[in-house]
């Protein structure tokens, strides 16, 4: 049976803040408590992927994120202003409102604004965000309703949707809804590392169109290692998925949350920013720019349990590929340079009009000294030019 996706550690201590068990809520009936406890420090998870380098070229405005799960919270400070109404598929309540704290955990990592002396922010801070509650709990994912969530996040408007719940069921509905995205040209980021028994996949995590996305902890191994319960399926990206800094759903402070799915919410941040700054890319095209700008670990691509490495939300947004650039990628040698044969031409008739021409001249040259020679002949009487003009010497007696 599943273990919760987000399930932080108890009385863990990370920067003073008391780590609030996540989510305690969603198994007890109860709502999450006010987050009151602030992080002031900056959190590992932001010292490894830096997003801050980005925001001079973007912070994610214009670009629509639904995050499929719990619901999330327009009262989070952090997120206020920027949740829309959504769709709750549960007949619960309004889908902005987020009794669990999951969904607005999640969303928090997507989109919560920098607070002054606060180290926590979200990846793109000027992302709006769309909620579609389909679960109180991942243990509790229904397959059909996962499916109608991505459907709504698509009709909705959002150029990204995060799903950081699953199922192990590959369902035609919700294979049918990934495809639904993917033809709209809307990026789906889903958990591969969700806490599953061993040997399940994760859905929609699998489907070919769907990125793929893994946690890792503070040393930057897989969080999976020395477990059971490794991803069973290789993933496209990585990114922080333990002790991790976010918000609840009320309160000006954070939590810390560990465990499948989290990772989930860092990429479709850094998504986010590539689409606001490069909004001609396709969905395929900002997951290939999110892959090959990745911090690689040092392996054969993709990597069974990092993909294509940590996810990298700087150099997604700026660096320009090979292929931008006209140059190569690496190891694709270039196509071979066609020289066209020059064309051999017979000259021949020209040579041959030259020379005639040259013929007819000198013979008019040779024709007109010649002339000129017998007229100052006949003129002299025949004599050499020489006698013609010596003067006679008279005759003496």
């Amino acid at each position: 049976m599943r273990r919760p996706g987000l399930v932080a550690t108890a009385l863990l201590i990370l920067a003073g803040l008391v780590a609030v068990p996540f989510p305690a809520s969603a198994q007890t009936g109860s709502c999450a408590a006010p987050a009151n406890n602030v992080v002031r420090e900056l959190p590992w998870s932001q010292k490894r992927l830096g997003p801050q380098r980005a925001w001079n070229l973007s912070r994610g405005g214009s670009i629509l994120v639904a995050v499929v799960d719990t619901g999330v919270s327009a009262t989070a400070p952090t997120l206020a202003g920027r949740v829309q109404s959504g769709a709750d598929l549960l007949g619960s309540g309004p889908a902005n409102n987020d009794c669990a704290g999951r969904g607005t955990f999640i969303a928090g990592l997507i989109a919560a604004a920098p607070t002054p002396g606060v180290g926590f922010a979200g990846i793109a801070p000027g992302s709006t965000i769309l909620p579609i509650r389909v679960a109180q709990s991942p243990s509790e994912v229904d397959p059909s309703k996962l499916a109608d969530g991505i459907r709504r996040g698509v009709d909705g408007g959002a150029k990204v949707i995060a799903v950081s719940m699953g199922t192990p069921s590959p369902a035609p509905a919700l294979r049918s809804a990934v495809d639904y995205a993917a033809a709209r040209d809307v990026l789906v980021i889903a958990a591969a590392d969700l806490d599953m028994d061993e040997g399940q996949t994760p859905y929609p995590a699998a489907f070919p169109s769907v990125l793929a996305v893994s946690g890792i902890d503070e040393t930057g191994a897989p969080r999976h290692s020395g477990s059971n319960t490794a991803p069973a399926m290789t993933p496209g990206l990585a990114a922080p998925g333990n002790n991790v800094v976010s918000i609840g759903p009320s309160g000006p402070g954070h939590i810390t949350g560990s465990g499948g799915g989290v990772g989930v919410g860092f990429v479709a941040g850094a998504a986010a920013l590539v689409r606001s700054y490069h909004p001609r890319l396709t969905a395929d095209q900002v997951r290939h720019r999110m892959e090959a700008t990745a911090d690689h670990p040092g392996s054969a691509l993709p990597d069974p349990a990092l993909g294509f490495g940590v996810v990298d939300p700087y150099a997604a947004v700026a660096r320009v590929l090979p292929e931008e650039s006209g140059e190569k990628p690496l190891g694709e040698p270039a196509p071979p340079v066609r020289v066209p044969p020059v064309p051999i031409v017979d000259h021949t008739p020209e040579y041959i009009a030259v020379a005639l021409a040259i013929v007819v001249v000198t013979a008019m040259v040779l024709g007109a000294s010649t002339a000129a020679v017998i007229r100052r002949g006949r003129k002299r009487g025949w004599r050499s030019a020489w006698a013609a003009s010596k003067p006679e010497t008279p005759a003496t007696d």
